[in-house]
């Protein structure tokens, strides 16, 4: 291989029109190769995430997600607005926010990029089984009147008005900050482990 010499101001045009088709056409070349970050580092950035945006979202399914959004660099904050009705499924107490949310963000780990209409693979249908494995050997269960009860000992009705209010009442969704906690630590043993 012989290497050609070339003007700085040649280097220059060649270097900026890399970087501006890279940049037309969707591709990241990052500016600086970041350290790989620990685990205890890992689950310290999650927890003061969802301590700072459990209080802003109010929403179990946005917090855990956009906890994984930010830590893994993932791209997706239009995501987070489009979770504002997975917590509980609609409130109705289904699956757990911290389980929707969390799933979102090793489904797009584990997926790739590029969809195929005509054969998707499903890549992250194991790393997601792992985590519901995971969050049921925690809490017995994936949906959120179950976890509640589990944390509370007490089962509310959540579609009723009047239990959704005795939930709050009761101090049952002072309990939410740790299950996101927890969800987002096992998603992100998932995520690190593709990476």
């Amino acid at each position: 291989m012989t290497i050609k010499k070339t003007s700085r101001r040649k280097f220059i045009s060649s270097a900026s029109a890399l970087a501006l088709g890279s940049a037309a056409f969707g591709l990241n070349i990052p500016a600086e190769t970041k350290k790989k970050k620990s685990k205890e580092e890992v689950y310290k950035q999650l927890d003061e995430l969802v301590d700072k945006y459990l209080p802003v979202f109010g929403a179990c399914s946005q917090t855990s997600f956009y906890a994984l959004n930010k830590t893994f660099n993932l791209k997706a904050d239009i995501i987070v607005k489009a979770l504002a009705s997975f917590p509980g499924i609609a409130m109705r107490g289904e699956t757990c926010g911290a389980v929707s949310g969390s799933l979102m963000g090793v489904a797009l780990v584990y997926e790739g990029d590029k969809y195929d209409e005509k054969g998707a693979k499903k890549l992250s249908l194991g790393p997601s089984e792992k985590f519901c494995s995971e969050f049921e050997n925690e809490f017995s269960t994936t949906r959120c009147r179950d976890v509640i009860k589990h944390n509370t000992g007490k089962e509310y009705v959540l579609t009723k008005k009047a239990d959704y209010q005795a939930v709050s009442r009761d101090g049952g969704f002072k309990h939410c900050s740790g299950v996101i906690k927890k969800a987002v630590h096992y998603a992100a043993d998932i995520i690190m482990e593709k990476s």
